[in-house]
């Protein structure tokens, strides 16, 4: 009884340095958005890690621009073109609150509602 007492008391110390070291660290804050084609395959992917500016947009088909709209009247915040499947986007540009991303490919515009969340965003000096 005593030797378990023991270890558990080694465990438990372990354990308790460990959570406090590791609260040290800020932690990183990782959202994604995943929008399907009706056959359940992604269409897109938008990563939103909370320690960086930008958002990580990837899709299935290549497209050709994405723009972002405000959700509430459509009015365009922040567009740009793009050639490939992938392409990273500034998130400095955005303020907090929710918006509409289109995708535009040859064959389909991809809509998804995304929410800009800075709280937790790392500053840079």
């Amino acid at each position: 009884m005593k030797k378990t007492l023991l270890i558990a008391a080694i465990a438990l110390i372990g354990t308790s340095a460990f959570a406090q070291t590791d609260t040290n660290k800020q932690s990183e804050k990782v959202t994604k958005y995943v929008t399907t084609f009706p056959n359940g395959e992604e269409a897109i992917t938008i990563t939103d890690k909370s320690t960086s500016s930008k958002l990580e947009l990837s899709s299935a088909d290549n497209f050709y621009k994405y723009e972002i709209l405000e959700t509430a009247n459509h009015e365009l915040v922040h567009g740009s073109e793009n050639r490939g499947k992938i392409c990273d986007i500034d998130k400095t540009k955005l303020d907090e609150g929710t918006y509409t991303l289109k995708v535009y490919t040859d064959d389909f515009v991809i809509t998804s509602d995304i929410t800009i969340d800075k709280e937790g965003e790392a500053t840079g000096a």
